[in-house]
């Protein structure tokens, strides 16, 4: 299965089932109806034994000017991008378990197309503000999010062989 967000093509090997979760088109199938108060992932996805949730930033897209990619890299810096990613999450966990789909482990993917460095500090403040894996707590049954991951292209094509992306022309 393939799907793109922006120019960017995704190829999910062996998924079950996906789609643009934040979808705007307001007859598709997979149109949430509550964006004027909630947000959501670019793409859920789901693989026989775990949801994906993919969240996609392309600040390095072919038509980027240096000062878009420097006003990005500012956002990572702050705390403003990985709050909205943890918003993002949570929202679209609050949509899955409204349908009664958190039966899977669920992976926060995010795919950040920055410098190595600037998508390590992303992912540590991240996993900082969006507990991976059960809380160091008893009452935790289960995890919100099982596994939290950012990369950009180079790191998500090594560390994702089975999702394989690749920029595209057109957009």
């Amino acid at each position: 299965m393939e799907i793109s967000e922006g120019n960017l093509s995704f190829t999910f090997n062996g998924a079950l089932s996906g789609y643009k979760f934040d979808e705007q088109d307001q007859t598709s199938t997979h149109y949430h109806g509550l964006s004027h108060c909630m947000k959501g992932v670019d793409l859920v996805i789901e693989q026989e034994d775990v949801w994906l949730f993919i969240e996609v930033k392309d600040p390095s897209h072919p038509d980027s000017t240096p000062e878009q990619i420097a006003a990005f890299a500012k956002k990572v810096r702050s705390t403003e991008l990985v709050s909205d990613l943890v918003h993002k999450y949570r929202d679209t966990f609050l949509y899955h378990w409204a349908e009664q789909k958190v039966e899977k482990p669920i992976h926060y993917l995010c795919l950040i197309t920055l410098e190595s460095a600037l998508v390590l500090q992303l992912m540590n403040q991240l996993k900082r503000q969006l507990p991976e894996g059960r809380a160091n707590n008893q009452r935790w049954q289960r995890a919100i999010a099982d596994r939290c991951i950012v990369a950009n292209l180079e790191t998500w094509n090594s560390s994702f062989p089975h999702i394989p992306v690749q920029r595209v022309r057109g957009e």
